[in-house]
């Protein structure tokens, strides 16, 4: 009976001490606080200047994080490393640093247009650059006031921060406005329909006579011109916040004639429109 007792002594102290180790153990994992709110735990292996490289708690497999998506980490022993975003100079592009140390509070950055079509052909990264490029233009041309970022200089930053130009809907204008150091972003979308094709044709018949005596001897000459167009239905929609994420203007434009080009017309009646000069 004794023996007994000391065996359900010695038991109950082991699984009593058992759950403040287990508890410790938990405890002793790092926490990655990502921008969105996302928690991540486990093991932070390293941090270098573009990423975080971590391993969940209990696996070995490692994963990699974009140090620019992350906010903190709180580590095993309590500390906490902030990732703001003036922590991340070395990460940020050299041309937003530069952009925001110089701003006046009139630079303004136009980002890639969305390209809504049914034409798979027009729905291109280069055709989102073209018409970016065409609507800076016409900002310039109409806002005097306003500075306008190179968009090459634009496209180059968001590269280098890891967003893509069909991830640029997932992030928020002031967001976006933050990391390219500007006080104004332009966002756009550029609807085009492909209509199909219509042909016109024309035929012209002429008689080339010649004389020799009393003889008249005459060919007859027919030509026939013809030629195909695509026909499009089109539309461009922009609007404008500023770097707090508050949309300043909003406005869409259809062009009178449809064709892949008819943006530039369009755009430069929507930088009339705005209300930055």
């Amino acid at each position: 009976m004794k023996n007994l007792i000391n065996l359900l002594v010695t038991a109950i102290l082991l699984v009593s001490s058992a759950y403040p180790l287990r508890a410790i153990a938990q405890q002793k994992e790092d926490i990655i606080f990502l921008a969105d709110g996302e928690q991540k735990k486990g093991k932070v292996l390293s941090i270098d200047e573009q990423s975080i490289k971590f391993s969940y708690t209990g696996e070995d497999v490692q994963y990699e994080l974009k140090k620019a998506s992350v906010a903190k980490i709180v580590f095993a022993n309590g500390r906490e490393e902030m990732f703001t975003k003036e922590s991340q100079g070395n990460t940020a592009p050299a041309i937003s640093s530069r952009s925001a140390s110089s701003s006046t509070g009139n630079l303004l950055a136009v980002l890639p247009f969305e390209i809504a079509s049914n034409d798979a052909g027009l729905a291109t990264d280069i055709m989102r650059r073209e018409v970016q490029q065409a609507c800076a233009d016409a900002i310039k041309a109409q806002a005097k006031s306003i500075n306008v970022q190179d968009p090459r200089n634009t496209n180059a930053a968001l590269s280098k921060a890891g967003i893509g130009l069909h991830d640029i809907a997932n992030h928020t204008p002031d967001d976006l406005a933050a990391m390219l150091g500007v006080d104004y972003v332009v966002l756009g979308v550029y609807d085009i329909e492909n209509k199909g094709t219509s042909t016109y044709g024309s035929g012209v018949a002429s008689y080339d006579s010649k004389q020799k005596g009393d003889k008249q001897k005459g060919t007859a000459v027919q030509s026939n011109n013809s030629f195909t167009q695509i026909n499009y239905d089109s539309k461009v929609q922009m609007a404008v916040y500023n770097n707090l994420g508050e949309q300043l203007f909003s406005d869409t434009r259809r062009p009178f004639i449809g064709s892949v080009d008819s943006y530039k017309g369009a755009l430069k009646t929507l930088a009339k429109r705005m209300p930055l000069k």
